[in-house]
């Protein structure tokens, strides 16, 4: 069965076609010989809320105790640990319609670097238009340091469309967006949706579809240099790049691109890279009957349906709380809602461990502002915490060569 990243408000993995996968979780065992820098637990995070299918949570840009809670659904929330509260800085569909398949609606924000000063922030979403499914990166503005958007007298939002791309079909729809150390934008997008890339949009140079973008501020293209290509592509042969970050200190793209029927990959995503899909899933030649030559570029990693069905980038770890994964990438899956780190080998390799075994649908990952990692799922928020002695230790998987598929 074809399974991609559906976004479900129950405990079930909905194939693409219509089927359902269910996804049971066995018992956690103890270690004692694992590294106690390394014990990590999940700490429920502003518990006394709830929220629906929540699919990304990020910092204010300047205030440590305020985040903002992304729902698919199109409604964006603002938490203020100090008060305890929440308010609503917006619900899109007060305002457009969004598509209601389940791998569309409200799927990215992010805060322009120069936020303090300009109050510009980007959205990501689906909005159904008379021509169809529609897939927008729009910039929109606050007055109040982020508690509401602007609008017009006329109610409307103050909107500026900076990247506006027709959908073929409604699923892989990718949807993240952030800014890089660069200053610039960046937008992932999926190669467009049904199965097998049927219009091999991945590897075309001529559609933003597959792709990694990267934009300037005001929607212009940055200068990205890919010989014959759309001047905003940045990397192709992406099939859903669903979850991607920057490593906050050396600035490396790292991303979770999600497989079709075999494998998951995590990749690491520079500027003219050629990511293999829908010639290659992971590190495997896949049966599409792609005549690419490529050069393609191999994933950092990969993992089989056997332990989960779709993968959740989330971010390199450069927080203090947890000096055992200092430099380690996190990363998990949709499905199995197991917890990996990749750590980097002295010969330049990585290795993946499994940090625990969460049991729950996870969506995202979040970075605060002192490096320390969430995980956005649809049971709740939780902060990726050190475990004491009480809690044991993660059993740890056994370690394996990036070179032999990671």
């Amino acid at each position: 069965m074809r399974r991609c990243l559906l976004l479900l408000v129950w405990l079930a993995v909905s194939g693409c076609d219509g089927g359902f996968l269910f996804i049971s979780f066995g018992d956690q065992s103890d270690d004692d010989d694992c590294p106690g820098s390394l014990q990590v637990k999940l700490t429920a995070f502003a518990p006394n809320f709830t929220f629906n299918a929540p699919l990304l949570m990020l910092p204010h840009p300047s205030l440590a105790e305020v985040f903002y809670v992304v729902e698919q659904g199109g409604r964006i929330h603002r938490l203020d640990l100090i008060t305890d509260s929440r308010s609503e800085l917006v619900d899109l569909t007060d305002h457009y319609s969004l598509s209601g398949c389940n791998e569309c609606g409200l799927l990215g924000m992010t805060f322009d670097p120069n936020f303090a000063a300009n109050g510009l922030l980007y959205l990501s979403f689906t909005e159904q238009t008379e021509s169809g499914m529609v897939s927008f990166v729009s910039r929109f503005e606050s007055a109040d340091n982020g508690r509401r958007l602007r609008e017009s007298g006329a109610g409307e939002l103050l909107r500026m469309d900076l990247v506006e791309q027709p959908q073929p079909f409604a699923n892989h729809n990718g949807g993240h967006i952030t800014f890089g150390p660069d200053g610039l934008l960046y937008v992932g997008l999926g190669d467009g949706g049904s199965a097998n890339d049927p219009g091999n949009r991945a590897q075309s140079l001529s559609t933003r579809l597959g792709k990694m973008l990267r934009i300037n501020a005001d929607g212009s293209p940055a200068n990205n240099g890919i010989p014959g290509a759309l001047p905003e592509i940045y990397a192709y042969g992406l099939r859903n790049p669903w979850r991607w970050s920057f490593d906050r200190a050396t600035g490396v793209l790292w991303a979770g691109d999600v497989g079709q029927n075999r494998f998951e990959e995590v990749d690491r995503i520079s500027r003219g890279g050629n990511y293999g899909w829908r010639c290659f899933e992971g590190f495997h030649r896949t049966s599409n009957g792609c005549d690419d030559p490529g050069p393609f570029i191999d994933p950092v990693a990969e993992y089989d349906h056997g332990e989960g069905s779709a993968v959740t980038g989330g971010y390199v770890y450069r927080g203090s709380e947890i000096p055992g994964l200092q430099g380690a990438y996190l990363f998990s899956d949709f499905g199995s809602g197991t917890l990996w780190a990749l750590e980097p080998q002295s010969d330049g390799s990585y290795r993946r461990r499994t940090l625990l075994e969460s049991g729950r649908n996870v969506a995202s990952f979040a970075e605060d502002n002192a490096g320390e990692l969430y995980l956005i799922t649809f049971t709740g928020l939780f902060r990726i915490d050190p475990a004491d002695s009480s809690d044991g230790c993660i059993r740890f998987s056994s370690a394996a060569r990036l070179s032999q598929g990671g």
